[in-house]
């Protein structure tokens, strides 16, 4: 009897910790899109929470796509919804977070194995992957040594090494906050001997690891699903069914096509030059400038992708010129012509984005104020400020976020806005400089995943 009471009080014990480290870890995501916890998304958005998987999100010629990525897209386009997609490279934030219903969905290929993840919502599977074991071409399976596997901590399904090698000895580690991408590093470099890996990934990266390979098959398929909101009810009904309905379609066999084979071309091209940690031929001279006006240089380098890709001899509208595609008014502040160095345009660009940042310190989240910022690079400081005029009037603002400056930055194109007496600048087709912020930090989001 005794010791019955003794097993209770130590499950109890570490059901305690088990949860008081899932709301410290909730606690110490940043998620910049929060849906109202245990409450019904009744809204015109969707939030998710992406984790950064090869084949599923990456930045192709300055652009986030990718297998899970271009679904979400895709599925919110097809609800007439808007979507808001964080990124999350950390797979023990992500699995941490799909307990806490602050997202309407979590992509990422949890362990249904597990007893406490019986208590997740799951959607129907949106594609189908198997686990396999990876090794050096010339790497021996030992019968009588033990062989060690290495496996990212939130490895999807259990592994099943029965059919490598009959009587061979395995030992399985469990390794936190790495991914299997990061294994793979290990593993080319001779780090470790073997690793296990989803299908998917395998043939996403094994092109890029010329003397690694597929040694075989360690389990079962699994579906891969995205974890739901449990509160969300109807919206969990309405994804599912879109789920089911989509990967009927030519259009989802030719996302499978694009981004799960082995010979993908996008594949082949975007990761071709992985390790090469740059940007354009001109991070060094963006990073001193950032450096000099503390502004993050992937950031600024967004923009730029966004305003020329790059393009030194770009002209625009309204007279804007060069790599930054600076104003006329703003280059005469700055004291640059078309003709000054590229160097020098890039100085007043930094300085100017600089400006702009620090001007809307209203907005605490730090990631929230560089939307900002990066609508008012585009609009104009006095367009962003009557967005925000109208923010502190109509939904009577303590704190300012972008999910309202962006709604008022839209409505300056309704004449009961612009018209509004506290607005100075008059109308603005605002949704675009929306659309503009939201592309800029997209790509801006990739960037901070691969680039340092």
């Amino acid at each position: 009897m005794k010791k019955n009471i003794v097993v209770y009080i130590v499950l109890a014990v570490l059901c305690i910790v088990f949860f008081v480290a899932l709301f410290e870890r909730g606690n110490s995501i940043v998620n910049l899109n929060p849906t109202e916890k245990h409450a019904q998304n009744t809204s015109d958005t969707i939030s998710a929470l992406l984790f950064c998987h090869a084949s599923d999100y990456f930045v192709y010629h300055g652009t986030p796509i990718g297998f899970q990525y271009d679904m979400l897209k895709q599925m919110a386009k097809d609800l007439g919804k808007k979507i808001f997609i964080t990124v999350e490279n950390d797979p023990e934030n992500v699995f941490y977070t799909c307990f806490l219903n602050e997202y309407d969905l979590v992509a990422m290929d949890i362990n249904k194995n597990k007893s406490f993840t019986s208590y997740l919502t799951y959607s129907e599977p949106h594609s189908f992957s198997y686990p396999v074991l990876i090794s050096a071409k010339k790497t021996e399976i030992s019968d009588s040594a033990e062989n060690v596997i290495y496996v990212s901590a939130q490895f999807p399904v259990d592994l099943v090494l029965r059919d490598v090698k009959p009587n061979a000895k395995w030992k399985i580690v469990y390794n936190e906050h790495v991914t299997t991408e990061d294994l793979f590093e290990k593993l080319n470099e001779k780090e470790v001997n073997f690793i296990a890996s989803d299908y998917n990934l395998a043939v996403t990266l094994l092109p890029f690891y010329p003397n690694l390979q597929i040694v075989g098959r360690v389990g079962s398929d699994f579906g891969r699903t995205w974890v739901l909101n449990s509160y969300n009810t109807s919206l969990n009904d309405t994804i599912n069914q879109w789920i089911k309905q989509f990967t009927q379609t030519p259009k989802y066999k030719a996302l499978c096509r694009r981004y799960l084979t082995v010979n993908s071309p996008i594949i082949q091209n975007s990761f071709g030059k992985r390790g090469k940690n740059r940007i354009s031929s001109y991070d060094d001279i963006i990073k001193r400038y950032c450096k000099r006006y503390d502004v993050d240089w992937r950031f600024v380098s967004s923009i730029i992708f966004q305003e020329s890709k790059f393009n030194t001899e770009m002209e625009g509208f309204g007279g804007s010129f060069g790599i930054m595609q600076i104003m006329p008014s703003t280059a005469a502040y700055y004291n640059i012509t078309p003709e000054s160095p590229v160097e020098e345009q890039l100085r007043a660009g930094v300085r100017h984005i600089a400006s702009l940042y620090n001007r809307y310190k209203k907005v605490v989240d730090e990631d929230e104020r560089y939307y900002v910022t990066a609508a008012a690079y585009n609009a104009g400081s006095g367009h962003l400020q009557d967005a925000i005029t109208l923010s502190a009037k109509y939904e009577n603002d303590s704190v300012y976020t972008w999910h309202n400056i962006s709604k008022y930055l839209a409505l300056k194109s309704h004449k009961d806005y612009y018209n509004d007496p506290s607005v100075r600048c008059g109308y603005y087709p605002g949704k675009h400089a929306v659309a503009y912020a939201n592309a800029v930090m997209d790509r801006y989001h990739a960037y901070k995943l691969s680039k340092k």
